[in-house]
């Protein structure tokens, strides 16, 4: 129950997002045990409009059980309820309307469409359902069902504007409303009508219904129509979801899934932002290990018991030299795509490189995983995902592996953590307000990259201008490599935009470039292994580029990633190949955008990744490139919270 009455509109914001925040919580626990398609879909409609964040990992889970639940008919269990709020979900997680599940979605609504009165089982809420679903997602669908339902919902409505009951006559109000976008004829007077009766129908009592779900309805359709918390109609409503909302963060009058998911779905209509919502991240451990001519993998759910499920397997040669090599194919398609850029001809159709990347993630994703713990890992409901590799194995593609559904790096918020035979204790780390977080960004020390320039400005002004966090900024010349060296240890995060290169046969040669020399990758760790930064992003060529053969040189032999990790970086970043200018810094923003709100260093990596692959390049490989060594659920900057 609410503490108090608001009496005011910031303190009811305050409110909202406080009361919105709890449920988001509560659906995100409930949704583990969710199969009904409806509850699911409308969980999924809940989450993003509450965090406008189609890409969360409990949006992509519900979404793929949504998909599976379709019928051959094209519904979700031959009711119009179910079958349009699931679609309503799917176009809001993406989907286009001309997609094949829609398509046969609608041509089930077409199917079930009553041939003469145009209505469907001549049900109110049923057509209304189905209008509104067609009017915003596929208007262009309209003729398809004709006008014939709009003068039948029309015609139910009473001289004091009411269509049977409030439920009712919101749904008409929000529908019509709608309507007179695409021209229909006399729209907006049901509309006036129908609000007039919403508002004379709460003057003299607290609310509509004793139900969350039911009092959605006119609560939406005075928000569709320009109301806000300055209407005493709409801040009368408002109060009575806050007041009736269990300790818990459910609403539970009907049923505890629509009544919270319809609640949120509504309240976050009043809030200006989008919620930020950091749940404790459920952690999957996949651990690998090279054990005399086998590889052992086990595979740590978050809801395991005492006993690690664990397979040996073997991997020929052969395989292992082409699975090696698969991450030369994002560097041969980069290296087209910088062909392209400077006018010259691809001579392998970009179409095809997404294609056979997912065919090789595919492939790896057999050879890599066992089927046992292939099924486990499936089953989990795990979001985080700690690959324990042995050093031996970084050179194999784990993190663009295929499961058929989704790349995992895309999947999961995925990190590395190195197994190995040397004495290594990592510090622990307490993640810090925005405002103690000291960044150092060095961007373009060489002079000759104005794009990396460019993104240290950028990033700079992200972090200290948006996150309020403590910047030091050194772009051209004008900081040198004993600066570096030196004030390195003074930062919690160390962000690098200029050159770095890679000597493929000696890891200790792989340096950074400054303009008065290199800094090469033995010589960083004498000066901050008693005191690291917690996040390192090289965001330059082959920064994070190991000897793929490690079984030929001394483990003390380290390349620039393992030389930071080993001194004690909680969390290491950075690129396997050579990636464009832009959308490297593009994927840095994205990333430390999620970081300052308080995501998992996980996380962020994620939404980096999926930011950088919706850009709509099918050349543009970024987000398969880039490699996170570290606990892909530590966090940096202490969690966002509206507490």
């Amino acid at each position: 129950m609410a503490d108090q009455t608001p009496n005011s509109s910031t303190e009811v914001i305050a409110q909202v997002a406080r009361s919105v925040q709890r449920a988001v919580r509560w659906l995100k626990e409930y949704s583990q045990e969710l199969t009904d398609s409806r509850d699911i879909a409308i969980t999924t409609s809940a989450l993003i409009t509450a965090e406008r964040n189609r890409h969360s990992h409990d949006v992509q889970r519900l979404v793929t059980l949504l998909v599976r639940r379709q019928a051959e008919n094209g519904s979700w269990n031959d009711e119009l309820w179910d079958t349009t709020w699931a679609m309503k979900a799917l176009v809001e997680a993406g989907y286009d309307s001309d997609s094949p599940p829609l398509q046969a979605a609608f041509q089930f609504l077409k199917s079930t469409q009553d041939s003469i009165s145009g209505t469907w089982y001549e049900e109110p809420f049923e057509t209304m359902l189905v209008l509104d679903l067609v009017v915003r997602v596929a208007p262009n669908k309209l003729a398809v069902f004709s006008d014939r339902p709009f003068r039948w919902i029309s015609s139910l409505q009473k001289p004091d504007g009411s269509v049977i009951g409030t439920r009712y006559t919101g749904m008409a109000a929000s529908l019509f409303r709608l309507a007179e976008s695409v021209g229909l004829h006399e729209a907006e007077e049901v509309t006036n009508k129908a609000i007039e009766s919403i508002r004379q129908g709460l003057e003299d009592k607290p609310i509509w219904t004793d139900a969350a779900w039911s009092n959605f309805y006119p609560l939406r359709a005075l928000l569709d129509v320009g109301q806000g918390l300055d209407d005493p109609i709409v801040a009368k409503a408002v109060n009575w979801f806050l007041t009736v909302q269990d300790s818990d963060g459910k609403w539970m009058q009907v049923s505890r899934v629509h009544d919270t998911a319809m609640a949120v779905i509504v309240l976050s209509r009043l809030l200006s932002t989008p919620l930020i919502d950091v749940s404790n991240p459920r952690i999957g451990v996949l651990n690998v290990i090279k054990e005399n001519g086998t590889i052992r993998v086990s595979f740590l759910s978050p809801e395991a018991g005492a006993i690690t499920p664990a397979e040996k397997m073997k991997i020929s040669d052969q395989v292992r030299a082409e699975l090696s090599q698969n991450q030369q194919l994002i560097a041969a398609a980069m290296g087209r795509l910088r062909r392209k850029a400077r006018g010259i001809q691809s001579i392998v159709p970009s179409e095809s490189i997404n294609v056979e990347l997912e065919r090789s993630g595919r492939y790896a994703y057999g050879h890599l995983l066992p089927g046992r713990i292939q099924s486990l890992l499936e089953a989990s409901p795990s979001d985080h995902l700690r690959l324990e590799l042995d050093e031996r194995l970084i050179d194999l593609p784990w993190e663009i592996a295929h499961d058929g559904s989704e790349f995992l790096c895309l999947k999961y918020a995925i990190g590395r953590r190195l197994v190995s035979d040397q004495n290594f204790v990592p510090p622990r780390r307490e993640p810090r307000s925005a405002e103690n977080t000291r960044v150092l960004i060095v961007a373009d020390p060489t002079r000759d990259l104005p794009a990396a320039r460019q993104e240290g400005e950028d990033v700079a002004a992200l972090l200290r201008d948006r996150c309020g966090m403590r910047v030091d900024e050194y772009t051209a010349a004008s900081m040198s490599k004993r600066d570096f060296l030196l004030s390195v240890r003074d930062y919690q995060i160390v962000h690098f935009a200029g050159h770095a290169s890679c000597d493929p046969r000696s890891p200790d040669e792989n340096c950074l470039v400054f303009s008065d020399g290199e800094i090469q990758a033995f010589e960083i760790a004498r000066f901050i292994t008693n005191r690291s930064p917690t996040v390192v992003f090289l965001n330059a060529c082959w920064s994070a580029e190991e000897l793929r053969d490690p079984d030929a040189y001394s483990p003390m032999m380290r390349g620039l990633g393992k030389t930071f990790l080993y001194a004690g970086v909680t969390a290491f970043l950075g690129y396997l190949i050579p990636v464009p200018d832009d959308s490297a810094t593009r994927f840095a923003l994205s990333f430390y955008e999620a970081l300052s709100q308080g995501q998992t260093i996980g996380e962020a990596s994620r939404r980096a990744r999926i930011h950088s692959r919706n850009l709509k390049n099918p050349n543009d490989l970024t987000w398969s490139s880039a490699l996170l060594y570290g606990d892909p659920a530590a966090r940096v900057i202490v969690a966002a919270t509206t507490h």
